[in-house]
């Protein structure tokens, strides 16, 4: 059954802002089927309607129903954006959109969080479009690797959410191979993700295209199995310190107010655990 819906978010953000259409698909998790949960930015914390709500961490993906979309064999769903996705060379390693799962780590030493493998990393299409006519395959994986992280400050099962949110617009070095957590606690592991809240990158490069204004995720007839979506976000450029996916004065505001602080924080914006002068001078190279 196609859902044909219009379902949008009212302002300007980096996410996706309206489901276009929804294929359930053959096999998908029961009921996790609102396609809307694709909305919105990712999960920071889940389970809240249960006994045992925690944080979103690389160890406790979200679960919800209210959460996530499940896509079976067959299926697909597609999203718009109010504002078009743009290739961007100022964005961090190129990418230029992330997609949000339910990938997970494998505790080998719980509740400790020692990652010793990775769970629910299910795949699925990613195509993409400028005009919702032409599509593009991007990638192989729509849920995979990196896991989501909600806080820079949480546990790996923290019961309560935590004060530093990593930053959804932020992507992770793709240089990097998720195997290279593979034995390293969950401190170590927020200290590799710099502050980014995961997620699979995409560089629209690949595709091609100046802007995107659609994504299409789908899972073959022939798949390994079903497809969970939490959320797509349009990546955001080095010198956005305020998340308002802009570069402009609020950003060097945001710096110098928070100049000289040390740990993780939003407005480090060169990953060296400290708020400085290269922070301003990356706000000022991305400067429109």
């Amino acid at each position: 059954m196609l859902c044909a819906l219009v379902l949008s978010l009212t302002s300007a953000n980096p996410w996706a802002d309206a489901v276009v259409s929804w294929t359930p698909g053959v096999g998908g998790a029961a009921g996790f089927d609102a396609p809307e949960t694709a909305l919105g930015p990712p999960e920071r914390f889940t389970g809240e309607a249960s006994t045992v709500p925690t944080v979103v961490s690389p160890f406790s993906p979200a679960w919800g129903m209210d959460e996530l979309v499940s896509i079976g064999l067959g299926g697909s769903l597609v999203l718009a954006f109010d504002e078009p996705v743009r290739d961007d060379a100022d964005n961090p390693f190129g990418i230029d959109l992330l997609v949000f799962g339910n990938t997970g780590l494998i505790d080998g030493a719980y509740p400790a969080g020692v990652c010793a493998g990775l769970f629910g990393a299910d795949g699925g299409r990613v195509e993409v479009s400028a005009d919702g006519e032409t599509w593009i395959d991007v990638s192989p994986l729509a849920d995979g690797p990196w896991p989501t992280l909600g806080y820079v400050d949480a546990g790996p099962y923290g019961a309560v959410p935590g004060i530093v949110p990593a930053d959804c617009v932020r992507p992770i070095d793709p240089e990097l191979s998720w195997t290279v957590l593979v034995g390293l606690q969950h401190e170590a592991i927020i200290d590799l993700y710099g502050m980014s809240a995961g997620g699979v990158g995409i560089d629209l490069a690949d595709a091609g295209l100046e802007a995107i204004t659609m994504i299409r995720i789908s899972v073959p007839n022939d798949g390994f199995v079903n497809v969970e979506v939490d959320a797509v976000v349009d990546v955001g450029r080095w010198g956005d310190a305020t998340g308002d996916h802009l570069v402009n004065v609020d950003d060097v505001l945001a710096i110098v107010s928070a100049f000289g602080m040390t740990g993780p924080h939003p407005a480090d914006r060169t990953f060296n655990n400290v708020v400085d002068v290269s922070d301003l001078l990356v706000v000022l190279e991305t400067w429109p």
